[in-house]
């Protein structure tokens, strides 16, 4: 029989790699259902329930005899799922990304998930019983066993979320994981020679699976590079822009969980985007005829907005971008350059921590189809006031919906803008509802949009924007919510348009991407 301290080590790895398969689990939702509060909701529900069913199963196979056996093939099995587990989601969520987002997450979760975190949850009380025999209380046993196991998971939580996705990789986190429980269980627990070879017999078949699990690229798509993080899954790929705005260039594309974020010409990348309703932010932010003018943007992408910020003669600019990786590769691909302020945080942590005054606050913060919600609250506008100058203005980057029920959310921040004490107007860049985006503008004193100068490098410039503002009389604010820190529902009241983007972006780079 194991050892006590064996079986300890045991429970510490299964608590680590509990931790590490829904981290993992919910960034590979990511770029078929978004990061959104309800995919996390979603993950750690499954969570839950695979555990709380493997503890009551757990409960009822510790009356058999042989335990130690039993919970050896249980781990072995459960470690090949684990290495398996990307191949798995891949050909799964494939198959279930058009469904609604509750039941496309959910069921995603229950199929690939949930069968997992069963056999983990399995694992604790059977170690509490093989521990049973060690002369001490049931209660201590307990206490002790949960209690390493969750040190176990809070150690891979940070390894994993700091470490090891950033750097690694899902798949490479994954089969680490699954080789780590693997070994621990062989090594640990009692079992024969013959089991022991052939478990890791066994183990050549995810292994020789996984590492042969490299999806057919489409040749109309060149990928340039590709990376898993905490925030999600990044990829450059150069492809024609047909369907995208001016069609019959060859354009470089930054997505995020599989959304157009950036895209650009290769042959002019200094020509800051070929969406023509991205230059209406710059058109806007011409107001300001000094290149004095000191400006704070909230979200770097593919860099389209400082080539705008650029082409209108600002030098004094900070730019404020939450993940490290988009830092690099606007620099690699979309010619950032090496002199731009950047810095790596948080905007709304960076903001409450500042002591400099901005004339132009601009939150251009979309992650894949999610605006960060804790930044469109009443008490963040009013700590964002705080930072602008008398003259100064707070742009925010949304949606183009603000009638019916799919405009409710920007109703709500509109009038949390109203409510945190702004000026505000909103600019509805050109198209249909379902086509463009609004720029909701907040501001100490009024600003005068009829009287703005932009020009592009293809010649194209824009002298008036007036036009383009919608009468807030017209939209139904009163029936609005305030959003605020201690009700954080943004995500929610924007889930049906989110999903919208992300189905179409689906089709575009998950349907065919790959052959």
């Amino acid at each position: 029989m194991a050892t006590r301290n064996k079986l300890y080590l045991v429970s510490f790895i299964e608590g680590a790699t509990v931790m590490v398969v829904e981290l993992c689990a919910a960034k590979l939702l990511a770029p078929y259902f978004g990061t959104s509060v309800q995919v996390w909701a979603a993950t750690i529900g499954v969570t839950m329930a695979g555990l709380a069913g493997g503890y009551f199963l757990g409960a009822k196979l510790v009356q058999r005899s042989n335990i130690e056996a039993t919970l050896r093939l249980i781990l072995v099995f459960v470690s090949m799922l684990i290495i398996l587990y990307p191949m798995i989601s891949f050909f799964v969520m494939e198959k279930l990304v058009y469904m609604s987002l509750f039941v496309g997450v959910l069921l995603s979760l229950l199929i690939t998930l949930f069968p997992i975190l069963v056999l983990l949850g399995i694992t604790s009380p059977m170690i509490i019983g093989l521990l049973s025999n060690h002369n001490k209380s049931a209660g201590t046993i307990a206490g002790v066993v949960y209690g390493i196991s969750t040190l176990g998971g809070i150690l891979m939580t940070l390894l994993t979320g700091f470490y090891m996705i950033p750097y690694l990789g899902i798949r490479s986190t994954m089969l680490i994981s699954g080789i780590v429980l693997l070994i621990t269980s062989l090594v640990t627990l009692v079992g024969s020679t013959k089991s022991t070879s052939i478990s890791l017999l066994a183990l050549i078949v995810p292994l020789m699976l996984t590492f042969n699990f490299d999806k057919e690229l489409n040749p109309y798509f060149k990928v340039l590079f590709e990376s898993d993080g905490l925030l999600g899954n990044i990829k450059i790929i150069e492809h024609q822009s047909d369907g995208l705005g001016k069609s019959g260039l060859l354009g470089r594309g930054l997505i995020v969980n599989n959304t157009l974020q950036t895209f650009m010409d290769v042959k002019d990348p200094f020509h800051s985007s070929i969406w023509a309703w991205s230059n209406i932010i710059p058109s806007a932010l011409s107001v300001y005829k000094s290149n004095t003018t000191k400006v704070l943007l909230c979200g770097l992408g593919g860099a389209t907005i400082v080539k705008q910020l650029n082409l209108l003669g600002f030098k004094d600019y900070d730019i404020v971008e939450l993940d490290s990786r988009i830092y690099s590769l606007a620099r690699k691909y979309f010619d950032l350059g090496n002199s731009a302020n950047v810095i790596i945080d948080d905007a709304r942590h960076f903001i409450r921590k500042n002591n400099k005054k901005y004339d132009v606050i601009l939150f251009d913060t979309f992650l894949s189809e999610s605006a960060p919600e804790h930044l469109l609250t009443v008490e963040s506008l009013r700590q964002v006031k705080e930072d602008l100058t008398d003259q100064g203005m707070l742009m925010t980057n949304f949606y183009g919906f603000t009638s019916g029920e799919l405009g409710y959310a920007a109703r709500s921040v509109i009038r949390t803008y109203i409510e945190a004490g702004f000026k505000t107007q909103v600019i509805a860049t050109p198209g249909d509802e379902n086509g463009r985006n609004i720029l909701i503008v907040g501001s100490i004193n009024d600003i005068d949009f009829s009287d703005v100068s932009y020009e592009e490098t293809d010649g194209m410039h824009i002298t008036d924007i007036s036009g383009l503002l919608l009468d807030l009389k017209s939209l139904d604010l009163k029936h609005a919510e305030i959003l605020r820190d201690n009700n954080p529902k943004l995500s929610k009241l924007y889930s049906n348009v989110s999903m919208m983007w992300k189905k179409g972006y689906n089709n575009y780079y998950t349907k065919n991407l790959y052959k």
